[in-house]
């Protein structure tokens, strides 16, 4: 199974699974000490290599000046040389737990081995006197760095690049590197990367260099369950310069004279997680009553009853859905013509973000999987309904059917959210995990408004697995907080309500530091 442990991990990925770490209780300084430790481990194996003995630490303020602090304290207890060179202009550093380890390090190496460039005029009668015989670490930003480089590091790496032809190993990222972007100014040639949990360093542009990936305790837990650092910084945010559609637009295709909420129960997920305009194709009989359950709702009547396959057509050519993502399934009937229904809306080949849930999958054949490849598809089936679509029995043990359902996920192109007491998410290529949620979620309903959160995130992200991925999560969550207030007799409409507070969580999440 690929998880996100063989990508290459961006700034984003790696910020969303150290917050996802400590979440289970790590602190900032566990952490730091464990890096540290395993730092000093790979320079004390080049260094014997090289025959060096000093060892100059170019330390930034935040936690990768952090890390190198911890490296040096153990390199000195192993009778190198360590010198620190703090780059910036900062009186102190940016987190408790940095701060703590400067002073551990500051008990134990005097004063003459401290140095401080604040001016990048400042940094070459600091730095030529000390490189003679040395390793020279790169500890300066790390994933840190926000916007372009200030200075003096901008200065400090260009002299680097230009001048400077001895050892360079840089911890975690070589500092101004930026996997997800084309970087103007970075560190070009070091002989070492410390890679610290995961790989960050893409194929190809550190040529000359080593790169290691040391584990740094990070729980295995936190790389293959959606958590609330996968939420903080995944969840699409509004911008204060947005506008109308900007932040969602879903359309769902649902109800019929049989169940009448479940339209209402997805519209009111899609809404609560952050949609700006919500659509519901319905029949023309139940029309008015969907709409009387919020105002907000835009209704479009269809067929009688049931909608059928026109209806389809004539969504198409609406004027106000265009960039809309789509839900179809909840509440319909399941009957030939919602076969049909859902024919008509796949067969057409433009492709359309959809979840697909509910009775559509109850109907759902060959003929409609083998259209999924035209479209982002999400299928949102429970255990049983994976049986019955796609003819292949779950097992009940996690990691064989996490493979079955990779399988099944590459064959027809889609991305499954299986629905149970852990669910699996898939596109084939990566499986994620989500175990939030409450027993009492089984009542009827709670798909529905699974599947307006999806949408809602598919339409602003065009990420179907992280759309899901992340509906899962917030799903779930929801309805554990409504349980702490209903217990077993939560219903599905009480979701909603906590959806928003389960996001504000994440977003001010903070991690522990000490």
């Amino acid at each position: 199974m690929m998880n996100d442990s063989d990508r290459i991990f961006t700034i984003k990925m790696t910020r969303a699974l150290e917050d996802n770490a400590f979440a289970t209780g790590i602190t900032i300084l566990e952490m730091m000490e464990k890096a540290g430790k395993v730092i000093a481990e790979e320079i004390d194996e080049y260094a014997k290599k090289a025959t060096k003995k000093n060892i100059v630490f170019l330390t930034g303020y935040g936690n990768n000046g952090g890390d190198g602090l911890v490296a040096a304290r153990y390199l000195l207890e192993q009778g190198y040389d360590c010198f620190i060179i703090l780059i910036g202009n900062k009186r102190k550093f940016n987190s408790l737990a940095s701060q703590e380890n400067y002073g551990r390090l500051k008990k134990v190496l005097s004063k003459d081995y401290w140095f401080t460039v604040r001016k990048k005029d400042d940094f070459e009668a600091v730095f030529e006197p000390l490189i003679n015989n040395s390793i020279i670490i790169d500890a300066m930003l790390g994933i840190g760095i926000i916007g372009t480089l200030k200075e003096p590091y901008k200065h400090v790496i260009e002299y680097l690049n230009i001048n400077f032809k001895g050892d360079i190993i840089s911890i975690d990222i070589p500092s101004g590197y930026d996997p997800e972007i084309d970087n103007e100014l970075f560190i070009e040639n070091p002989n070492k990367i410390i890679c610290l949990g995961r790989n960050k360093i893409k194929e190809g542009i550190f040529s000359r260099a080593s790169i290691v990936i040391r584990n740094i305790g990070i729980p295995i837990e936190s790389q293959r369950y959606v958590g609330i650092g996968d939420l903080k910084w995944y969840y699409p945010q509004r911008v204060k310069e947005s506008h109308k559609r900007q932040n969602g637009v879903v359309t769902i295709i649902a109800g019929s004279y049989d169940y009448i909420g479940a339209p209402v129960l997805a519209g009111l997920g899609a809404f609560r997680t952050g949609a700006d305009l919500i659509f519901i194709l319905t029949p023309r009989d139940i029309r008015n009553t969907v709409a009387s359950f919020k105002p907000d709702f835009i209704t479009i009547p269809g067929s009688e009853r049931e909608i059928t396959p026109n209806d389809i057509v004539d969504m198409f050519s609406h004027p106000r859905l265009r960039g809309s993502s789509f839900i179809i399934g909840p509440g319909m009937m399941e009957t030939d013509t919602t076969k049909a229904t859902l024919l008509e809306f796949l067969k057409d080949k433009t492709q359309r973000q959809v979840v697909i849930d509910a009775s559509a999958l109850s109907i759902i054949d060959e003929e409609h999987l083998f259209l999924l490849q035209y479209h982002k598809a999400i299928l949102t089936p429970h255990r049983g309904e994976f049986k019955r679509i796609f003819k292949n029995k779950l097992t009940g043990d996690l990691e064989d059917d996490c493979k079955i359902i990779e399988e099944t996920a590459i064959r027809w192109n889609t991305t499954l959210l299986v629905k149970g007491y852990i669910d699996i998410i898939s596109n084939g290529k990566i499986t994620k995990l989500n175990k939030t949620g409450h027993p009492g979620m089984t009542v009827g309903g709670t798909g529905d408004v699974l599947t307006g959160i999806v949408a809602s995130i598919l339409s602003v992200t065009d990420d179907s697995l992280l759309s899901a991925s992340l509906g899962a999560y917030i799903s779930g969550a929801a309805g554990e907080r409504a349980s702490k207030q209903f217990g077993d007799g939560l219903i599905a409409s009480d979701i909603p309500n906590y959806i928003y507070p389960v996001i504000e969580k994440a977003l001010n999440f903070k991690a522990k530091e000490v």
